[in-house]
């Protein structure tokens, strides 16, 4: 299966996730706009969405993947006791910290007041979740590196359908329910990936203990390499994680969490759609071509960067553009009224400036974990969170409030992407970009840009309206931007760098 058809197969899913995430999204908006309680619960759910990265879909995949491809390749029985043992034992790390992570939320509840205490009620059923959603991303690893991608990408579905299920039943303070909703899509990904695993060639052994010097060796190494990549592969989430901290200690009143979240949302469609299709279908062939060495890194790299760029350039212009309808027929209902549609919609507009080199480096990161060069995504990294929060703390406090929080975002995210490039170049990969390759695209993104704004410019939202007048402005804006960037570029250009063959797949 080509890489584009594994993009598709990781996209499509995805596409159906986000959908449902933006529905469940704008039950939220419509219920509770910018109250304390959301604020309250979105802080909380940021805490299991850390752990969630760093021991699961995150790190410890980004960690295993490679690790188990080269070693499936070279005995398969081999790479499937190296798996059980990293599922075992992490299933059984997590419990004892989840075990200590309610604790302490115990007694941040008797001890704390106000909003501490809110946060610290919602926190305590999600801890379990943390448990069952990083064993379903290490599951997810598997799969993927099995070369099967449908059920990884279909995975989120679930959680999405457990969330709008408990909004639609219409509870009385139903952000108190909203945990337990987490926790049982949780439960559910991983039923789903245990029966997935069963069909492609069955689930790892349970195991704990390992007699074979070789196997210890390798799991030595896996553990020596896991801290920079946990430090590496978080950053984003520790960025997102002080970004709602920063936002809901410095800026007065409530709704500040809200708006970063549902602006935040709205790029991660986009991201996860495209960035996530593109870099999740690309990583095994990069850990597999990585053992032969970094130039042989190169072409499968171009070819993924390339994909990127080509969909990422129309969508970020295109989210730059269209923020104000995009935003009001996602959100613009019930209590989501038009200060909060004027906040989120600039947030927004920073957070475009955010999606291609955010994405990118996702990517580029990957090579350097496909080498197990865990170090220099590690001071990459760093330098970025370092960066972002003291941007932040500067930009917070002028009159942009959250949306200085986006606009940091965004910059020390091309710093971070500047970085890879430099250093990819450096190991030998050579240029991951064909600039000259994208003076089309980059002039017809520009150009869907321009059309778009006039369009919008043109036709106003009228006073009164609001989420449906919105969404056939933006249709009309979709049609005619998409239209505009496709028959610039033309699909030449993308079938060129989307023709990447990989290994022959079976169940997708």
């Amino acid at each position: 299966m080509g890489l584009m058809r594994r993009m598709a197969t990781v996209s499509g899913w995805t596409l159906v996730s986000r959908i449902l995430g933006l529905v469940r999204d704008r039950l939220w908006a419509g219920a509770q706009g910018g109250s304390l309680m959301l604020d309250c619960f979105l802080v909380a759910f940021q805490l299991p969405n850390l752990l969630r990265n760093l021991f699961g879909e995150g790190a410890l995949s980004a960690a295993v993947i490679p690790r188990y491809v080269q070693e499936r390749e070279r005995d398969a029985a081999s790479a499937e006791l190296f798996a059980g043992l990293i599922l075992t034992r992490l299933s059984l790390f997590l419990s004892g910290l989840a075990i200590l992570g309610m604790a302490g939320a115990v007694a941040a509840l008797e001890l704390g007041a106000g909003d501490v205490a809110i946060i610290a009620a919602l926190t305590i059923p999600q801890i379990p979740y943390v448990i069952f959603i990083c064993a379903a991303a290490i599951m997810s690893g598997l799969l993927n590196g099995r070369r099967h991608f449908w059920v990884p990408a279909f995975a989120p579905v679930l959680l999405n359908l457990s969330l709008i299920a408990t909004v639609g039943l219409g509870l009385d303070d139903e952000c108190w329910y909203l945990p337990y909703a987490v926790l049982a899509g949780g439960i559910a990904n991983v039923l789903l990936h245990l029966w997935a695993l069963r069909r492609s060639g069955g689930v790892p052994p349970y195991a704990t203990r390992v007699l074979d010097e070789g196997m210890r060796q390798r799991l030595r190494e896996l553990a020596k390499a896991y801290l920079p990549t946990v430090l590496a592969g978080g950053v984003f989430q520790i960025n997102a994680l002080l970004d709602t901290i920063i936002a809901k200690a410095l800026i007065p009143g409530n709704g500040a969490v809200a708006v970063l979240y549902f602006a935040n949302r709205l790029l991660q469609f986009p991201m996860a759609l495209i960035g996530h299709g593109v870099t999740t279908a690309a990583y095994p062939e990069l850990a597999s071509a990585a053992a032969k060495g970094w130039a042989h890194t190169g072409p499968g790299l171009r070819s993924a960067a390339g994909l990127l760029a080509y969909w990422l350039l129309p969508a970020a212009v295109g989210l730059l553009a269209t923020a104000e309808p995009v935003v009001r027929a996602v959100y613009q209902v019930g209590s989501f009224d038009e200060t909060l549609v004027a906040r989120t919609v600039l947030a927004v507009q920073f957070y475009a400036a955010a999606l291609i080199p955010m994405a990118m480096s996702r990517l580029l990161m990957r090579a350097f974990h496909a080498h197990r060069d865990q170090a220099t995504p590690v001071r990459v990294s760093l330098s970025i969170v370092i960066a972002n929060l003291a941007l932040n703390l500067v930009l917070v406090q002028t009159p942009l409030a959250e949306a200085g929080i986006a606009l940091s975002s965004a910059c020390t995210a091309s710093l971070g992407c500047a970085a890879y490039l430099v250093l990819l170049h450096r190991r030998g990969v050579g240029a991951v970009l064909d600039w000259r390759g994208l003076i089309r695209p980059v002039a017809a993104a520009l150009a869907m840009g321009a059309a778009v704004w006039a369009l919008l410019h043109w036709w106003p939202q009228p006073e009164g309206q609001a989420s449906g007048y919105a969404a056939l402005r933006l249709g009309a804006a979709v049609v005619l931007g998409g239209g505009i960037y496709i028959g610039l570029t033309g699909l030449g250009w993308l079938r060129r760098r989307g023709s990447t063959n990989g290994p022959a797949e079976s169940g997708d």
